[in-house]
């Protein structure tokens, strides 16, 4: 009976912030998504907790990191940190050094009542305006769930470039089911981000990428992108 709960809960749960964004549009202003997940906070921490967020997608991701970044006290931000899941698994890994940078206040005091950050950012990454931070401030972002319409898409680049060191590592994912979705960042459709990508190492930006797939929730799976600049 309490399995059949849980899923039950999880379905709603997920119908809430599915339905939640949809009716707001992919394509809301910053200000609207900042209010939903403002509103939805608790809802989101509970979601990703029934999800297996944690153990499946949290894991793999910050695993990949590690392989290209093994200084536990490297300097690393993640960005659209929401309520600190990627946070939390960072901490697991050993890494001491880690910020968070997240426009939801809600979402902010719910990673601060578990100390999971040492320092709390409150602002959004877009591709018209710089944020606050100092140009190669941090040795790896991490992006784990935001990179999608709406949200941060491959037009934040040169914004997570300018403030990641020179040789540092952006990681970030992309859900399986958002490559050819309306819901996600048209870059990846039909394998667009290749070219794209392709193009900042031709220039001399980046080194290398890659991709690996990985789990994601429940029995999802996304494709991880990690990326070294020059």
């Amino acid at each position: 009976m309490a399995t059949v709960n849980i899923d039950a809960r999880r379905a709603e749960l997920d119908n809430k912030v599915r339905n939640g964004l949809a009716k707001i549009g992919f394509n809301g202003t910053s200000e609207q998504l900042t209010k939903f997940y403002n509103e939805n906070a608790e809802d989101y921490n509970e979601m990703g907790a029934l999800a297996n967020y944690q153990k499946l997608g949290c894991h793999a991701f910050i695993a990949a990191l590690s392989e290209l970044v093994p200084n536990k006290e490297a300097r690393i931000l993640d960005v659209a940190a929401g309520t600190g899941f990627a946070g939390k698994e960072l901490r697991r890994f050993g890494y001491s050094n880690v910020d968070a940078l997240e426009p939801a206040e809600k979402m902010v005091d719910l990673a601060k009542s578990e100390n999971i950050y040492g320092n709390y950012i409150i602002d959004t990454v877009t591709p018209d305006e710089k944020t606050d931070i100092e140009d190669e401030t941090y040795d790896a972002l991490c992006i784990m769930g935001a990179v999608l319409k709406g949200h941060i898409t491959l037009e934040c680049l040169p914004e997570l470039m300018r403030i990641t060191k020179k040789g540092g590592v952006i990681i970030f994912n992309v859900a399986e089911k958002y490559f050819d979705s309306d819901h996600g960042d048209p870059q990846f459709q039909n394998g667009n981000h290749v070219t794209v990508f392709q193009n900042y190492v031709e220039n001399g930006d980046w080194l290398k990428w890659d991709e690996l797939e990985a789990p994601y929730r429940y029995s999802e799976k996304c494709t991880i992108f990690r990326i070294v600049l020059a």
